[in-house]
């Protein structure tokens, strides 16, 4: 089952003069909403994790190709993990650059052909009433300030071409981005049997493996859930149904997901046991679905009643 933007939420937009609920939105939760389809390595016969940098997906497009069958995936995960780290290096350096320029200190101070920080006057127009952040791009050749006549143009620090579609995007489209990253990764109907350095691959397959919101890795041979699975704490949707998963507690783990809302364990041996859902759903209170199904209030008030009266028992 694919994710859909009901398994994550969405807000009905509105029409006249109200603005649609993902305009206003924080660009993170945007993100999401706008979501490419999942990047989908199912039935790929993955051994491993590693293995899926060897293999293109059967949908969705992953961050980087396939390597070539004689390349060294350890090794160019490496390479990536590194690459990757000096990118944000130079990004952190970028906008703690791009601060300092915006600082009050040097808005009052900074001078330029059309103006002259918060009280310069540009060809374009007078810096009266900016903002220091304002007043800090008021060396751009069209005047400065927050309320400068015409012909001004302002300049300001502009994001990422990941988040914003870069310089040409406007409006919703440059909110939202050019390309729609996904968010959601398919890995079911394998031969995995731990999810071990799913964490290190995760780099290869997403533009932003930290937006990870659906996993699916069920129909495999995982005996266990992993620690792998809490370096996702954006998860929303898990499904783990179809493996070998045998001791219960381990579902304890998954407390480490803060927002996870929908979980499948069905076809697992745990399932097996009496009052097993009850179990699930009182140690993760908030789940909205488990097993495909929706918890009604009806239900979740007689599993805390249940929950109630066994802790009394014991």
């Amino acid at each position: 089952m694919s994710p859909t933007t009901g398994d994550i939420g969405t807000s009905p937009s509105t029409s006249g003069r109200h603005r649609a609920d993902w305009l206003i939105q924080p660009i993170s939760e945007q993100k999401q909403l706008a979501a490419g389809p999942p990047v989908d390595y199912s039935f790929k016969d993955l051994k491993t994790v590693i293995d899926l940098v060897l293999v293109e997906p059967t949908s969705g497009t992953a961050r980087k190709p396939a390597l070539s069958p004689d390349a060294s995936p350890l090794e160019y995960l490496e390479a990536l993990a590194a690459q990757d780290a000096a990118a944000h290096a130079a990004q952190d350096a970028a906008a703690a650059a791009a601060a300092d320029l915006a600082s009050p200190s040097v808005a009052l101070l900074g001078t330029g052909r059309g103006g002259a920080g918060l009280l310069g006057a540009g060809r374009g127009g007078s810096g009266s009433g900016g903002t220091p952040s304002v007043g800090a791009a008021a060396a751009s050749n069209g005047g400065a300030g927050n309320t400068g006549g015409g012909g001004g143009k302002q300049l300001t620090a502009q994001p990422s071409s990941a988040t914003a579609g870069g310089a040409g995007g406007a409006g919703a489209g440059g909110a939202l981005g050019a390309k729609l990253n996904s968010n959601s990764l398919r890995l079911c109907n394998n031969h995995l049997m731990s999810l071990s350095g799913l964490g290190r691959v995760m780099p290869h397959v997403l533009d932003d493996p930290a937006q990870l919101v659906w996993l699916d890795v069920s129909s495999n041979q995982l005996s266990t859930i992993e620690e792998a699975v809490l370096e996702f704490p954006s998860l929303q949707v898990l499904y783990y149904h179809g493996n070998n998963i045998t001791n219960i507690n381990d579902v304890l783990k998954l407390q480490g997901l803060p927002k996870l809302q929908k979980l499948t364990l069905h076809g697992n041996p745990i399932a097996e046991a009496k009052n097993y859902k009850f179990w699930v759903v009182a140690h993760l209170p908030g789940l909205r679905n488990m097993d495909f199904g929706p918890i009604t209030k009806v239900e979740r008030d007689k599993i805390e009643t249940w929950f109630k009266s066994t802790k009394k028992r014991h």
